[in-house]
């Protein structure tokens, strides 16, 4: 496993400094956006981390954001964050043109602190939102479609969902953060299964956020109070995991956004070393579909 490090954060809001990274997302050319949550913007790099350009200021207008967390891009290359405090999605051209933006923290369809975004082939939008424990579904232009969930402990109930991500065949995966556990649904909301529990061992978790989904299906998480990487197959089967904390290369404090690229080379944003970690894992087996999978 390779691993190299960028942009430690500094005192100075400069281009390309970082102060408490939350979401990553990867476009079909290998750029990547973070999510700059403290700064209140979002940067755009280069694979290897060279700054193209940035966005975003403190505030509560159109392009203004409270507390970014979740980032997402769709196939024509728009950009969608989670502007958390803000309790709202905003949509922006991959250059940080403002496009438009929904919710408030009130009312159906509307957001209260929302986190994790993800965009399904279709262009559909899902969002974890926190304070309500749900899944909310939105067209790309913010036209409320359905959600799912509610408080609590048991199958398809959540405690602060933070991460989301859908796989090929449009299953929807989701960091149940408080119930340490990742969750699994249809595209519509279906209960498939779950797994995680309370812990530091194999296949357990301590405050799990960010979620990804490569190419074999297999599901990537940041165990964020654990502060490592676990890897699974698309069905919860524990496969590896990495990190420990610490400032080193390989280290984490509190990880959070993880995105994966073409390649397989996985980036992570390493929240309170203010840096993107970026890895090239070496090649597993890939994970068999599991029985749940298929067009939905």
């Amino acid at each position: 496993m390779m691993t190299k490090r960028w942009f430690l954060g500094s005192s100075i809001i400069g281009a390309g400094e970082l102060n408490e990274p939350h979401g990553i997302a990867i476009d079909s050319t290998g750029n990547v956006y973070v999510a700059d949550t403290t700064y209140a913007r979002i940067q755009k790099f280069t694979s290897d981390g060279k700054f193209i350009t940035k966005w975003g200021s403190k505030g509560s207008g159109e392009g203004q954001f409270n507390f970014p967390t979740g980032i997402a891009i769709d196939s024509s290359g728009n950009i969608y964050v989670t502007d958390t405090s803000n309790h709202s999605i905003q949509k922006f051209t991959s250059d940080g043109k403002f496009i438009t933006k929904w919710g408030s923290s009130i009312g159906t369809g509307e957001l209260s602190d929302p986190h994790g975004i993800a965009i399904d082939s279709t262009g559909i939008v899902y969002v974890a939102d926190a304070t309500y424990g749900c899944v909310q579904k939105f067209t790309s232009d913010g036209k409320f479609i359905t959600k799912w969930g509610s408080t609590g402990r048991g199958e398809g109930e959540f405690f602060s969902p933070s991460g989301i991500a859908i796989d090929s065949y449009g299953n929807v995966y989701v960091t149940d953060s408080s119930n340490a556990r990742i969750q699994k649904f249809t595209s519509d909301g279906k209960f498939i299964t779950k797994w995680g529990s309370t812990g530091s061992g194999e296949g357990q978790f301590n405050f799990p956020t960010g979620i990804a989904i490569d190419s074999s299906g297999n599901i990537y998480v940041t165990d964020t109070s654990n502060h490592s990487i676990q890897k699974f197959t698309s069905d919860g089967k524990f496969i590896t995991k990495w990190g420990s904390k610490g400032s080193g290369e390989g280290q984490f404090n509190f990880p959070t956004g993880i995105a994966i690229d073409s390649s397989g080379n996985v980036y992570v944003a390493d929240t309170s070393n203010h840096s993107i970690q970026v890895f090239g894992v070496s090649a597993t087996t890939p994970s068999p579909p599991s029985i749940t999978e298929g067009p939905k």
